[in-house]
C-alpha cells in the first residue's frame, strides 16, 4: 500500500506475503496484477493516437478492424467503446473473464476477440452504459493496427519508459517468474488457497498489466495537474459521462457524511477473480492518492475506506470478525489439534465408536427406541 498527501508519499509498506508457500514478504516494489486498472493506460494510448490523427473518436470500429462484423462494427464509435456505451453487453461475469476453466484457455488477443467479442449489441450505441472488457480488447487491437506495433511495445515506448515505470509491464503468464506476487483466494477462518490459473493473453488491453504501488504513484503524478500527460488528454480522461465513467476512471463527488464530502474522487478498481484486487483512489483537489494492491482475493476489511477517513481526520472503522470466520476458527482449532496428535486422535475416535456401539446394543436389549 502507498498513501500520498499533497503529492508527497507519507506512507508505503508491504504487508503479508508474495508467496505463502515460500514465506517471501511483500514490499512496495512487489509486482501485482492490476487487472482493470489497465484500461487507464489503454485509454491514454488511444488518446495519444487521436492527437496524432491516426484514430478519430467519431470513427467506427469497422474503420480500423476490417474483420469485425459490419452490422455492429459500423455502428460503434471509438468514443463509445472508451465510454462503455457502444452497446456491447457486460462481460465481467463471462466465463472467459471469471475464475473458471474457460478463463484458463490460451488465446491470443485477436483470435479471442474474433470468437468472443463480436456479440449482438445489447443496446443502441450511445444510449446505455455497460461495462465491457471486450471493448477495451478491441481498442488494444485498433492500437496495434494503426501503429504497426504490439500493444506491449507501444505501452513501453509511449508511457512506461518516459515515466520511468520500470516495474510495470504486460503479464504474459509469467508474473510469478518475474518475481511478482502469487494470487490466493481467502476462505473463512481465514484460510488461503492458490488462485485459479487465468490466461492473460486474452485479457490483453482490458486487464493484463502488472505494476507496483511505487510505479502507480508515478502514473498518478503524471495524470495530476502539471504532470507529463498533456492537459487535453487529462481533461478527457476525467470528464465523467454515463455512470460517472470517464476514460478508465469513475469520477464522482464524495457523498454527504463521508470523509471529504463534496470533494472530487477519481477511482478505479482492478478485479482479477481468485487472484488479485487493486484499488487506486485519487483526490485531485488535495493532490492525495491511496493505492492498494492485493494478492488475496476476498478480503473482508474496509482498508481503503479507513485510510480515506484518516486522510480527512476522521475515525476509521476498525474491522470486525465475520460470523463465518468465527465459526470456521472454532472448527479449525480441534481440526489442528487432531492433525498434530494423530495417534491420540485415532484412539479417541476408536473409543467413541466403541461407546456408540455399546449404547446401541444396550438400547436393543432394553427396547429403547433411537432418538432422531
Amino acid at each position: 500500500m502507498l498513501v500520498a498527501e499533497q503529492g508527497k508519499i507519507i506512507y508505503e509498506k508491504g504487508v503479508g506475503e508474495t508467496s505463502m508457500e515460500l514465506h517471501v514478504p511483500n514490499t512496495p516494489r512487489t509486482k501485482f496484477g492490476i487487472a482493470s486498472l489497465t484500461k487507464q493506460f489503454t485509454a491514454v494510448l488511444v488518446l495519444q493516437q487521436v492527437a496524432k490523427g491516426r484514430i478519430r473518436l467519431e470513427g467506427r470500429v469497422s474503420d480500423y478492424l476490417p474483420w469485425y462484423r459490419k452490422d455492429t462494427g459500423e455502428r460503434m464509435t471509438i468514443e463509445q467503446v472508451l465510454h462503455h456505451t457502444a452497446g456491447l453487453p457486460s462481460d465481467f461475469d463471462m466465463p472467459e473473464f471469471s475464475p473458471s476453466e474457460a478463463a484458463g484457455r490460451r488465446y491470443e488477443a485477436q483470435p479471442f476477440a474474433e470468437k468472443f467479442c463480436q456479440q449482438n449489441l445489447l443496446n443502441e450505441p450511445g444510449t446505455k452504459w455497460e461495462y465491457s472488457n471486450c471493448g477495451y480488447d478491441l481498442l488494444g487491437l485498433i492500437l496495434e493496427r494503426v501503429t504497426g506495433k504490439s500493444f506491449g511495445d507501444l505501452l513501453h515506448e509511449r508511457l512506461l519508459e518516459p515515466l520511468a515505470m520500470k516495474d510495470t509491464g504486460m503479464d504474459r503468464n509469467d508474473l510469478v517468474q518475474l518475481g511478482g506476487a502469487s494470487g490466493y483466494v481467502r476462505h473463512a477462518g481465514p484460510r488461503y488457497t492458490p488462485g485459479p490459473y487465468e490466461d492473460r493473453g486474452h485479457i490483453f488491453a482490458a486487464g493484463a498489466i502488472y505494476s507496483t504501488v511505487e510505479d502507480l504513484f508515478r502514473w498518478s503524478q503524471a495524470l495530476s495537474e502539471g504532470g507529463s500527460v498533456p492537459k487535453e488528454i487529462r481533461d478527457q480522461m476525467f470528464k465523467p459521462g454515463m455512470n460517472h465513467w470517464g476514460y478508465g476512471w469513475f469520477v464522482t463527488k464524495m457523498a454527504p457524511g463521508e470523509p471529504g464530502a463534496g470533494t472530487t474522487l477519481e477511482e478505479m478498481r482492478g478485479d482479477m477473480p481468485g487472484n488479485y484486487f487493486s484499488w487506486i483512489l485519487r483526490y485531485p483537489e488535495q493532490d492525495d492518492v491511496i493505492i492498494v494492491l492485493r494478492n488475496v482475493y476476498g478480503s473482508t476489511e474496509r482498508l481503503e475506506q479507513s485510510i480515506q477517513a484518516i486522510l480527512y481526520d476522521m475515525e476509521p472503522k476498525m474491522p470486525s470478525r465475520s460470523a463465518k470466520d468465527v465459526a470456521a476458527q472454532a472448527w479449525l482449532v480441534p481440526e489442528a489439534w487432531a492433525e498434530s496428535h494423530r495417534m491420540l486422535s485415532a484412539l479417541v475416535g476408536l473409543v467413541a465408536v466403541a461407546a456408540i456401539r455399546q449404547a446401541a446394543r444396550r438400547r436393543r436389549r432394553t427396547g429403547i427406541p433411537n432418538q432422531a
